[in-house]
């Protein structure tokens, strides 16, 4: 099968399993095992297209939109999995769509900064950034949907009738934030132990904008912890934090591969 075809095979799939579950949202009655259904099989396909797409003939692709795809894979297996023991398949309704525009973009980007061989420890770094920038994605989904359900139980307004309580909501916002700074403090610190200079020139900013996240997610974390900091509190910082991590890797990346290099970042 093509690599088209099966990247043809997760769109479709993630298409019907977010429709699916945009349709349980508004309390329709679409079957949760079905969402949870198509959505494995675009997992699966969407696996198999970016297997293909990062191991070219020329090295490994380390281009910004497959590295986006990557992580949107990490992110919609995350919670794939997490869903099996907690009622976190409402995430869905906004990474689907992610995980859509990531595949698409993906497509029609050329293949990018090559890297031939590249060391185990740079594969070990680049495998924890990508978890851990998935799993706080998945956080920032999180913190999203539970200033909704804030506002929903404000106004007396009940559009999305599948959401868990809130305080289930907001105890897997903070799961999802340890785990998250976690996996973020083991990505920097490989990257000071494994990489050359994390303060040279075409990482100063990636490095800085880094630190600032973790800074953001550690903070609100121990404020958490020290002074109960919760609802939109912990809704701000979160979406903060994530701003500062997607433009500490996927701005900087731009920048390098789109404008600095002078090429075209499609087709």
């Amino acid at each position: 099968m093509s690599g088209f075809l099966v990247s043809m095979g997760a769109l479709g799939s993630y298409l019907a399993g977010s429709v699916g579950q945009g349709l349980r949202t508004t309390g329709r009655g679409f079957p949760r095992w079905l969402v949870l259904l198509l959505t494995t099989i675009g997992v699966i396909f969407h696996a198999l297209s970016l297997y293909g797409s990062i191991h070219s003939g020329e090295g490994i692709n380390l281009g910004v939109f497959t590295m986006g795809s990557l992580t949107a894979l990490m992110v919609t297996l995350l919670v794939l999995v997490s869903s099996l023991k907690k009622p976190s398949e409402s995430l869905l309704i906004l990474i689907l769509p992610i995980s859509i525009a990531m595949i698409v973009l993906a497509i029609w980007s050329p293949a990018e900064h090559i890297v031939w061989n590249p060391a185990p420890e740079m594969v070990a770094h680049i495998l924890l950034s990508v978890m851990a920038y998935g799993v706080l994605m998945v956080a920032a989904c999180q913190a999203v949907l539970l200033s909704w359900q804030e506002h929903q139980l404000r106004t007396h307004r009940h559009t999305m009738k599948t959401l868990p309580p809130l305080q289930t909501m907001e105890k897997l916002l903070f799961e999802f934030l340890w785990l998250g700074v976690f996996l973020l403090t083991l990505s920097l610190g490989s990257g000071f132990l494994f990489l050359e200079d994390m303060f040279a020139q075409k990482l100063v900013h990636k490095t800085v904008l880094s630190l600032m996240a973790w800074g953001l997610f550690a903070t609100l974390l121990v404020g958490h912890w020290r002074f109960g900091w919760r609802g939109q509190t912990a809704v701000r910082w979160t979406l903060a934090g994530v701003v500062f991590l997607v433009l500490a890797y996927f701005g900087s990346r731009l920048v390098l591969d789109c404008v600095i290099s002078g090429q075209s970042c499609f087709q």
